[in-house]
């Protein structure tokens, strides 16, 4: 019997290392890894011509329906249109927030999952947003209905908070125990996503900073958010958490002093997994600001400084931190331009399209991390941990046939013009890389290639976990 699909002449990206060959495909699953002679006869045969058969990607770190319009209509706007710079950028899977508030937990789900249903271009899951007690209680009934990740807003306090429907002493570590006994009633694989940065410092620093007047905004803007303001947060919620057995997934990490905290509880035996977002590995905030680049650099913790970029390279080619986002938003440039720099929101805009480009380039081709380590920050390490794997995260058997071939010597300049979403800015305008997705296939079907979407509708699902949380 012939495959339906077969990807041959390539160097194959798995788990344990790159191989020549290829991979053939039966419908939506990979039904062969290896060699060109042990693939057999297909219907379709592609010859990739020695480029790079890579697992699609998980960006677990995106917010939709909470930029220029907030609600259900606007989730599901984002979702029929930016989710296709997920496949331009090779991302297969995504996990995004519900909407921000105090409406039931199971309600607020929900409705995440049915803005998503028919209107998604790439598979995807949902992280809860948690701000009140009662959506505490309503932890077990969500994980029931596939909820995994929760988020915590712990770096928000005052008026910010009040602003996430959150009450103003924000999320106390009194509030986060309540939490994680509700997690250790469910089991794995649900675990808490926190923003950790003190918010109390921020707040001052950020006065005097305002008051200023300075004009390299963006280093001043790092400068509100003391190197420490991670790790304190980090510590407490991290010894809260490893009290319930329950893994916590500091998201965006942007100091260096946040891995050495890092490395320290992992010394420990703390289950404390690091994430980091790909503009925080490709650039500094002097950088942003001798571009010019404003309010539209403005991310909540700050894009910082070289010694900090460093670090985090480091971190990943030790393991300290195993999984990079990109805290995508869909904001555009009117909320970034207009006003004072100080008062416009924080957040960056769409960054699917460019993460595998930047570290491909920034990583792989600079010598810091192979393409397995690659493979596993990018997609392996998030399916694991969202109980995906090894349906998701890896080109193994029986996995869905999620893969994006990668030209290596292909150059490109990123920027607005290769994006199909409704961005109007990027932060990487005129950014030189080498090393493009040429190809995107989500489960078996060919949805990008070139840098056009080719398939003719939205396939993308709410994806189901393997491993089920014990006890519900």
């Amino acid at each position: 019997m012939a495959h339906d699909v077969i990807l041959k002449n390539g160097l194959v990206v798995t788990p344990t290392g790159v191989i020549q060959g290829g991979v053939a495909i039966d419908g939506e699953q990979i039904v062969v890894v290896g060699a060109d002679a042990m693939l057999g006869q297909a219907k379709r045969e592609i010859d990739v011509q020695g480029k790079i058969i890579f697992p699609g990607t998980f960006d677990p770190h995106v917010h939709f329906g909470v930029a220029d319009r907030f609600g259900d209509d606007a989730m599901v706007e984002d979702f029929l249109h930016d989710t296709k710079d997920c496949l331009i950028g090779g991302v297969t899977t995504i996990a995004t927030t519900t909407l921000i508030g105090k409406d039931p937990l199971l309600d607020l789900f929900e409705r995440a999952v049915r803005c998503g249903t028919d209107h998604s271009w790439c598979d995807f899951k949902v992280t809860c947003v948690v701000n009140t007690l009662d959506q505490v209680q309503a932890i077990p009934a969500t994980v029931k209905k596939g909820g995994v990740s929760y988020k915590f807003f712990t770096g928000y306090a005052g008026a910010q908070a009040e602003g996430f429907g959150m009450n103003p002493e924000g999320i106390t570590p009194a509030f986060f125990h309540q939490a994680c006994e509700q997690f250790s009633r469910c089991g794995p694989p649900t675990f808490a996503k926190i923003h950790a940065e003190d918010p109390y410092v921020r707040g001052i620093l950020i006065d005097r900073l305002r008051q200023m007047g300075r004009a390299d905004k963006l280093t001043a803007w790092a400068e509100s958010s003391p190197e420490w303001a991670e790790s304190v947060q980090v510590y407490t919620y991290g010894l809260i958490a490893n009290q319930f057995r329950v893994p916590l997934y500091p998201v965006h990490i942007s100091a260096a002093h946040t891995v050495e905290t890092l490395k320290h509880l992992h010394s420990q035996g703390l289950r404390i997994i690091g994430e980091t977002v790909a503009c925080f590995l490709n650039t500094t905030a002097p950088e942003m600001d001798a571009k010019g680049m404003g309010g539209k650099a403005k991310i909540q913790p700050p894009i910082r400084f070289d010694k900090d970029k460093e670090r985090l390279w480091k971190g990943i080619q030790e393991g300290t931190l195993s999984v990079v986002g990109t805290d995508s938003l869909t904001y555009s440039a009117s909320f970034k331009t207009s006003g004072d720099f100080w008062d416009c929101r924080v957040g960056i805009n769409l960054q699917v399209a460019d993460t595998l480009p930047l570290l491909f380039d920034e990583g792989v081709n600079k010598g810091r991390i192979d393409l397995v380590t690659l493979a596993k920050v990018l997609s392996e390490n998030a399916a694991k941990l969202y109980g995906l794997y090894p349906k998701k995260g890896a080109l193994t058997l029986g996995a869905d046939a999620d893969i994006v071939v990668i030209d290596p010597e292909k150059e490109a300049t990123l920027g607005v013009a290769r994006l199909r979403s409704r961005a109007d800015y990027s932060l990487w305008e005129g950014r030189k890389v080498k090393g493009m997705p040429v190809m995107t296939f989500l489960r078996g079907a060919l949805v990008m290639e070139n840098g056009e979407i080719v398939g003719q509708a939205p396939t993308g699902k709410f994806v189901e976990q393997v491993v089920k949380p014990r006890g519900l």
